[in-house]
């Protein structure tokens, strides 16, 4: 599995995985329900929390570059 390399607020790339499996509540007015998937990090610098989604992390499908 990969793992995102810097933190997408500040840029930073001390980071660390916090939760592994979790499920998040969306409310809007066209959805309301669990998202899951998800996968929990934190900039160990400046304490920035975000989410990045597992299906990104997984290299299943490879792509090659055609020259």
């Amino acid at each position: 599995m990969l793992q995102p390399l810097r933190c997408p607020v500040c840029g930073r790339s001390s980071i660390e995985p916090v939760l592994q499996k979790i499920t998040v509540q969306a409310h809007s007015a066209d959805f309301h329900g669990e998202i899951g998937g998800l996968r929990m990090y934190r900039c160990t610098e400046l304490g920035h929390i975000f989410f990045v989604r597992k299906a990104d992390l997984e290299d299943e499908n490879p792509q090659t570059m055609a020259s």
